[in-house]
């Protein structure tokens, strides 16, 4: 006997218009407006969850027509095309229980689609890419510091070491806006994934949550990657190949948060195991991030335990 449509055409229309008022809100209420526009794909990975990718699209597709007509195309353009994507892979990857890890992992591939079907459809429509708009941005904030550091009566002196010190900077984030492309990525899709979670137990889902912060671990994958990247980092600044360079400055950065990200989980190992106070572990994280040395040493951290896992997590998933 085959389900009645009702349901599905119900939920579908609910959680459609549900997807339009967020689209709403994140263009005409500030501050909540961004919130919100992070998590719009919600309601598509809920309606993917319960009847499946078709009216994940579906949905997609009806909210992108109207958002079109009641706001503008362009912004249709920036909220389907720029999340759509992440909520059917989303929607798809809960309701054929892939492991969360697989989830996040697929939620952030379509996420990087979406990232870049929307800067190319800006930059067709627009005639310019929109990451150079954001690279003379970062130049022209840099000018107006200096300028109203000027205008306070800074020595130019003082100015010229300040503006030496800055260049650098702004040089390095034109580089590796690739990596902070990916790197967002990754967190609009565990933000994602995480809201519909919630949402999805109180509608009676049983969903496979990510272990305990303390038991992540990063592929082994990224010690392979970092090795490739200081590689090519190397070979780039001594051969003078600008894109080896490039793309060894983004992998860094990429690699290094993953380490950075396992640095941590084997900290809140230790404070677990040796039940530090609420005070020490404050402590510490705040000279984690305060201090570069003790950042760098998180790291290295990472990537010990990566090696040789210390915390024995592969083992204990061998038994």
């Amino acid at each position: 006997m085959q389900k009645s449509p009702v349901r599905p055409v119900v939920e579908g229309g609910v959680l459609t218009a549900v997807a339009i008022i967020f689209a709403l809100i994140s263009t005409y209420v500030p501050v909540l407006g961004a919130f919100v526009n992070l998590i719009w794909p919600v309601p598509i990975v809920l309606l993917g969850v319960r009847h499946g990718y078709k009216w994940s699209i579906m949905a997609v597709i009806a909210s992108g027509v109207i958002i079109a007509l009641l706001v503008h195309p362009l912004s249709a353009v920036s909220v389907v095309v720029g999340f759509g994507l992440i909520g059917i892979a989303l929607g798809y990857a809960i309701r054929q229980g892939f492991p969360p890890a697989k989830t996040l992992l697929f939620g952030a591939v379509a996420s990087l689609i979406s990232k870049a079907a929307v800067l190319a459809i800006s930059a067709a429509v627009m005639g310019f890419n929109p990451l150079n708009v954001q690279t003379e941005a970062m130049v022209k904030g840099l000018e107006q510091a200096m300028e109203f550091y000027r205008g306070m009566g800074m020595k130019p002196e003082d100015l010229a070491q300040m503006e030496t010190a800055m260049r650098p900077m702004i040089d390095l984030m034109k580089i590796i806006l690739p990596a902070g492309f990916a790197l967002a990525a990754v967190v609009d899709t565990f933000l994602n994934f995480q809201v519909a979670k919630a949402v999805l137990a109180r509608l009676g889902h049983r969903i496979e949550p990510f272990p305990p912060f303390r038991h992540w671990r990063m592929p082994r994958l990224t010690i392979y990657a970092l090795v490739v990247a200081l590689l090519a980092l190397y070979w780039g600044k001594s051969r003078e190949i600008d894109l080896l360079y490039n793309s060894g400055m983004n992998l860094q950065v990429i690699t290094t948060m993953l380490l950075f990200i396992q640095g941590m989980a084997v900290f809140y190992f230790l404070a677990d195991k040796y039940n530090l106070s609420s005070i020490v572990k404050g402590i510490i994280l705040f000279l984690i991030f305060s201090n570069g040395i003790f950042m760098q040493a998180l790291i290295i951290g990472g990537a010990f335990d990566l090696i040789f896992d210390y915390r024995q997590l592969r083992t204990s998933r061998l038994e």
